[in-house]
C-alpha cells in the first residue's frame, strides 16, 4: 500500500510538471504569434527609413561643407518636440542638426514624462533662417492662444517660472539677445548677421 502511495504522488507530480511546462510553452506561443509593438513591422522598410535620416542629415553637413554657415535655430524642452519641429522643417527640405538629443534618453526624468534633462539645440543653415522661421512661427502662433488661455487662469509666481524651467529643460541656460521664448518650451534664437 505504502508503494502504491509513493508511485501515485510522482505520477501526481510528473502530471504537474508536465501541464506546467505545457502551459508556459503555449504561453511563449501566443506571445510570439502576437505583433510586435515596434512602428516597423518590416526590417527594410525600417532600413529605409533609416536611410531616409541618415541622408538628409548628410544635406545639411555636406552644405556646411561647402562653406554654408550654421546656426543654433531653437533650443527645445522635449525629444518629442523636437522631432516634430523637425519633421515641419524636413517637410520643406530644410536640413537639421540637433546636439543633446540622444544624450537625454540616458536619464530617468526623460524616459518617464518625455522632458529632456538639457535643452535639445537644433541647428540650421544660416540660409534657410527666413523659411524656417516663418514655418515655426506658424506651428507656435497656432498654440500660443491655448496656452495664453490657461495662463489667464493662473498667475505668474516664481515656483512657476522654476517649474517650467524643470519642465523644458532650460536650467541656466545663456541664450543671446533676441531669443524669444515660446509655448511647449521652445526657444526661437535670432538670426545671425
Amino acid at each position: 500500500m505504502v508503494l502504491f502511495s509513493v508511485f501515485a504522488y510522482v505520477a501526481f507530480g510528473i502530471f504537474g510538471i508536465y501541464c506546467i511546462v505545457s502551459g508556459v510553452r503555449k504561453q511563449k506561443e501566443i506571445k510570439a504569434a502576437q505583433q510586435s509593438p515596434d512602428y516597423y513591422m518590416d526590417e527594410k522598410e525600417h532600413d529605409e527609413a533609416l536611410k531616409q535620416i541618415e541622408s538628409f542629415e548628410k544635406g545639411y553637413f555636406e552644405r556646411v561643407r561647402n562653406g554654408e554657415q550654421t546656426q543654433q535655430f531653437l533650443a527645445v524642452g522635449s525629444n518629442m518636440m523636437c522631432s516634430f519641429l523637425r519633421s515641419l522643417l524636413s517637410a520643406e527640405n530644410i536640413p537639421t542638426y540637433t546636439e543633446n538629443e540622444h544624450v537625454n534618453s540616458m536619464y530617468s526624468l526623460n524616459a518617464l514624462s518625455g522632458n529632456s534633462a538639457f535643452s535639445i539645440k537644433v541647428y540650421i543653415l544660416v540660409a534657410d533662417y527666413d523659411r524656417a522661421y516663418e514655418i515655426i512661427s506658424d506651428f507656435i502662433s497656432k498654440h500660443e492662444s491655448e496656452e495664453n488661455i490657461e495662463e489667464s487662469q493662473t498667475s505668474e509666481n516664481p515656483v512657476k517660472t522654476i517649474a517650467k524651467a524643470a519642465v523644458t529643460g532650460l536650467f541656466f541656460v545663456n541664450m543671446p539677445d533676441g531669443a524669444e521664448e515660446k509655448v511647449h518650451g521652445i526657444t526661437v534664437l535670432p538670426k545671425l548677421s
